[in-house]
């Protein structure tokens, strides 16, 4: 404790040089510090990216497993067989899609019952498309449709969903009086049951007519895929809402009933590789997020810049170090005489003038973190904001989460590694020119 006092007294003795080399090293912490916080954040992120988007791809229903199999969808089992094949890390059921217009065989018509308010009303809406979209939630945040509410919130767990409606369409009035905490039900002769409560209502989509009927519910995956049982093993694609304007569709409206899986691959450069092995298979996959590249080049960019940055300014802190120590040495060369001349040690000369410097610098070093996490911002916001163009409001969310908190203890554990590292540099100088003073010739030189 003693010793650290003291330090703080002889920074405050050499206050009017401590202040000058405080500012240059102030300046100087503060730019290693906002690129280091900068890199380390574009690090975090493209590692990110590289993991949960570029590594993503998705299996191409369009074409089945084999040439006899070439009318029927692939079932559960069938995309689990491939975790097993080269190149893939996992497999992941990202999505599920029902609709009860397309059964199996000897499987009885599925009713459906909407419970409005308590009065319970017997709907059909045949031959008009109605979809379950089953999600897995963990993985919402890939969906690039974004779920904007009307009203409630996002299901949470299962059986509770968010339904679609147009309200410009009232050939089916009953579906678009439904409203949060109503139920649907849907049931047949065959044993199946569900019952889903309305917890969210979506926007009303701003493509609709009223020649475009929306019946859809949005729900968890298990709820979905309750259905699979009775669904028709026929690899069905088709529109995924009724409208006779055919002029108003687009490739998003499109859909192919069962599941929809995504493989995760060990590396994004196998990509091609397993492209090619699986298509001699009969099987196409494709790239799950295109824009993946993009984002990696932006993030590469800054994480260039910023490393260029660190590189520069730690070669300026070094370059003081040398010159500070010389300067502030050669002005307490007296001081050193003193303390050797009434008996101090070297060793003790040395560990006081390294507590000291640990303090100087240690204290400028926070000051430039906590102005550091701000200023930083001004860089990053830039790259988020060309992020935002190419992904939903659900993905850019789970890449700055993936690129905050950790990000900012690695950067302070790495600038106060790099500042002590200046201090050890300073106290090798140090020792040096402690070890060579000797104080009969201070003192000869000073009268």
């Amino acid at each position: 404790m003693w010793c650290i006092k003291n330090s703080i007294k002889n920074i405050y003795r050499y206050r009017s040089k401590y202040r000058a080399f405080g500012v240059l090293y102030l300046v100087i912490i503060l730019v290693f510090s906002v690129c280091v916080s900068v890199f380390i954040q574009m690090r975090k992120i493209n590692d990110t990216i590289l993991k949960e988007y570029a590594s993503v791809v998705e299996f191409d229903t369009n074409v089945n497993i084999s040439d006899d199999r070439e009318r029927l969808r692939f079932t559960k089992d069938d995309f689990l067989k491939f975790k097993e094949k080269n190149y893939i890390d996992e497999i992941k059921f990202f999505k599920y899609i029902f609709d009860p217009n397309y059964l199996g065989e000897n499987v009885s018509e599925i009713k459906k019952e909407l419970h409005i308010s308590g009065k319970i009303i017997e709907w059909e809406a045949s031959p008009q498309p109605f979809n379950i979209h089953g999600y897995d939630i963990s993985l919402l945040y890939l969906e690039t449709d974004e779920f904007a509410l009307e009203k409630g919130r996002m299901f949470e767990k299962d059986d509770e969903v968010v339904i679609e409606k147009n309200r410009k369409n009232q050939d089916y009035p009953e579906w678009n009086d439904l409203d949060l905490d109503d139920k649907i039900i849907l049931k047949n002769d065959n044993g199946i049951y569900k019952e889903f409560t309305i917890v969210g209502i979506k926007e009303q989509n701003p493509k609709d007519t009223d020649k475009i009927y929306r019946f859809m519910i949005y729900t968890t995956l298990e709820s979905a895929e309750y259905f699979d049982v009775i669904a028709s093993k026929t690899k069905t694609s088709y529109i995924s809402y009724g409208t006779d304007d055919l002029n108003v569709l687009n490739e998003k409206d499109f859909i192919n009933l069962g599941y929809k899986t995504l493989i995760y691959l060990d590396s994004p450069d196998n990509f091609i590789l397993l492209r090619n092995k699986l298509h001699g298979e009969g099987v196409r996959i494709k790239l799950f997020f295109t824009a993946a590249t993009t984002l990696i080049n932006l993030t590469n960019t800054m994480q260039t810049w910023s490393a260029t940055f660190m590189a520069f300014s730690g070669f300026v802190i070094l370059c003081m170090t040398i010159i500070s120590t010389n300067i502030l040495l050669n002005t307490r060369k007296y001081e050193i005489a003193v303390l050797r001349s009434v008996g101090m040690k070297k060793s003790q000369i040395i560990l006081n003038y390294l507590i000291e410097n640990i303090v100087f610098i240690w204290g400028i070093t926070l000051i430039a973190l906590i102005a550091a996490q701000f200023i930083s911002l001004i860089f990053t916001s830039r790259v988020f904001e060309d992020m935002q163009v190419f992904i939903s409001d659900e993905s850019f969310e789970t890449l700055i989460r993936g690129g905050n908190f950790e990000p900012i203890l690695q950067n302070i554990g790495f600038v106060f590694a790099g500042t002590t590292m200046v201090v050890v540099l300073s106290l090798i100088f140090t020792c040096v020119n402690i070890v060579r003073f000797e104080p009969l010739k201070i003192f000869n030189k000073q009268y």
